[in-house]
């Protein structure tokens, strides 16, 4: 297995550096909660939002491209541009479907989420310490986030309040009962992987995922926040699928299956929910720790000339790269420790709860006190669609 991600992923919504472990409870909910950070005077709504994501989506791609140690022709390298295509393809959905005013906008967001997630866990497989890419990718990642929690359907439920009807709870408890599920094949997994340092630690927070959305209260923003949550969730399973060894690869693929099944779920829930297209329309503050501008000018037609290389390139890899790649992870001396040039995000720890009414009751008790901030803490791509 490739060199174990410091699986601090945080759940936050989409940074680079590192984040010392923290409870699942923070989420996109730390940027979905914004309005206790100082704002930075900048404004934007979806479009603008979309824009933002694709320039530094270009820069990232372009740094990347001009780093011989991110060959993509090199197998460990293969899987960051894998999600990276994914981001990419789903962005142009994203855009496409904004346009159009259709489903489309919500569905490219949210997968583009997911696969932002993933990134970050394939991103420690290329051992690059490139800041330039580093620094992109939280632009990207900030953008994404904020469409994502301020320009959703979740994000216009939780906007306009109330209690959950019974459509909405009868979804959560379905959630919650897919987690159970969850749970049951992670312990199966566990069970045999004692000696596989980095599939030990990433079925770890998976299930500390699964426990926290379990306990749950069953109100609105809870429901909102476990929604987010799945995002962070897939993305780290479809991430992990790369460090896992050829004796538990089949049985982890039940887990990126799993996927799939809550992809089809939400869709469902996601297609049956009316959208006041004016909202995309109306600009939110940027916060301190939200930045989305990059530090480079990237012209338009180097945005259409970079996203056109990953869009087309082919980043499929052999059977054999495969197991080359997570043979690889199991010899690496730095599986265990924590990397400053991760894609995570040190400022990650200062996220809110996962919803604003769970009281203490995160307190203490997710997982016999991992709440304490430990550091092993995890974050995408099974397939080329990401799973829709």
């Amino acid at each position: 297995m490739k060199k174990l991600v410091s699986l601090s992923l945080c759940l936050s919504l989409s940074l680079f550096a590192v984040a010392r472990a923290t409870k699942p409870a923070r989420t996109l909910a730390a940027i979905a909660n914004a309005a206790q950070k100082q704002t930075t005077g900048q404004k934007a709504d979806a479009n603008t939002l979309l824009d933002d994501a694709n320039k530094a989506l270009a820069a990232m791609i372009k740094a990347a491209r001009a780093d011989s140690g991110l060959n993509p022709k090199t197998p460990k390298n293969r899987p960051f541009w894998k999600s990276t295509q994914l981001i990419a393809k789903n962005l142009k959905i994203a855009k496409t479907g904004l346009v159009a005013k259709s489903n489309d906008f919500f569905k490219g967001v949210a997968v583009a989420r997911q696969a932002e997630e993933q990134m970050k866990v394939d991103w420690e497989l290329t051992d690059s310490k490139n800041k330039q890419v580093i620094e992109n990718g939280k632009k990207l990642g900030h953008a994404i986030a904020l469409l994502r929690t301020d320009f959703s359907k979740e994000a216009a439920r939780k906007k306009k309040g109330g209690e959950l009807a019974a459509k909405e709870k009868a979804e959560f408890e379905k959630i919650k009962a897919q987690q159970k599920e969850l749970l049951a094949k992670i312990a199966k997994l566990e069970a045999g992987a004692k000696k596989d340092k980095a599939l030990e630690k990433g079925l770890r927070e998976m299930k500390k995922q699964a426990e926290h959305i379990v306990k749950e209260p069953v109100t609105l923003d809870a429901y909102i926040a476990t929604l987010y949550l799945l995002d962070d969730q897939i993305g780290l399973i479809r991430g992990y699928e790369y460090y896992v060894d050829k004796p538990w690869r089949t049985d982890y693929l039940v887990l990126v299956d799993w996927t799939n099944t809550y992809a089809t779920s939400y869709y469902e829930w996601e297609s049956s929910v009316s959208y006041d297209w004016t909202l995309a329309a109306t600009s939110v503050d940027i916060h301190d720790s939200e930045g989305v501008d990059t530090s480079e000018s990237v012209s338009n037609e180097e945005i259409s000339s970079e996203e056109s290389y990953v869009e087309n390139e082919s980043f499929d890899m052999s059977e054999a790269e495969e197991e080359e790649v997570a043979a690889e992870e199991d010899t690496d001396e730095e599986v265990a420790s924590n990397d400053d040039d991760s894609m995570e995000d040190a400022s990650d720890d200062e996220g809110e709860d996962m919803s604003d009414d769970n009281s203490g009751d995160d307190e203490g008790d997710d997982n016999g006190g991992d709440d304490d901030g430990g550091d092993d803490n995890g974050g995408e791509d099974g397939g080329d669609d990401g799973g829709d």
